[in-house]
């Protein structure tokens, strides 16, 4: 598993993924999680699982701290 820092909406976020990602995929992975307030540490206790559904693709996304595993289904 591979991971990168990724700034976006002037936060850093280590990205972990298996297989490549394009940008614009994590850059509408991130924006979904932000609308979610999936960040917020009191949400992250109660759900740290996300199924993000995007134009061509599935995935299921892990959120903790600033950290984000993606997964493509």
């Amino acid at each position: 598993m591979e991971s990168i820092p990724f700034l976006h909406a002037n936060q850093v976020f280590n990205i972990f993924f298996v297989e490549d990602l394009a940008f614009a995929e994590v850059r509408a992975i991130l924006d979904e999680l932000l609308a979610q307030s999936a960040f917020d540490l009191k949400i992250q206790e109660a759900q740290g699982f996300y199924k993000i559904e995007l134009a061509e693709s599935s995935f299921q996304v892990w959120v903790s701290e600033m950290d984000v595993i993606i997964q493509r289904q």
